[in-house]
């Protein structure tokens, strides 16, 4: 059983100098193409900042549209979260008092059985 212990951490062992070989050979390969990343972010950028430039007025539209779709839409959203809401504790309320229904039936009946035998005979 203690060999099986032993092995287990052997492997664990293993297993930690391979992650840090291979930690060590990604930062060597990070470091050597550090330079070529630099270049080509240098030449990219001015580009990508002027194609998101030439972008911008679209952008501006789709974030216009957006708001007055939000704006058209956020009334109608809440309305129907008010009746969401409304149904629901109706939903709760009829919950709680359709399983008392056939107490109420009983006493219903009760009463009535009572109140016909309680008036006076006709003569």
């Amino acid at each position: 059983m203690v060999e099986l212990l032993v092995f287990g951490v052997l492997l664990g062992f293993v297993a930690l100098i391979a992650g840090l070989v291979f930690a060590v050979i990604k930062l060597v390969f990070w470091l050597l193409f550090l330079p070529f990343r630099l270049l080509f972010w240098l030449i990219a950028f001015p580009i990508k900042l002027l194609f998101k430039l030439l972008f911008f007025p679209f952008v501006l539209l789709k974030w216009t549209l957006k708001g007055a779709t939000a704006l058209l839409f956020l009334p109608l959203l809440a309305i129907l979260l008010v009746v969401g809401l409304v149904l629901t504790v109706l939903g709760a309320i009829a919950a709680l008092i359709v399983p008392l229904l056939p107490l109420v039936f009983l006493g219903l009946a009760i009463w009535a059985i009572v109140h016909v035998f309680r008036r006076p005979a006709a003569v």
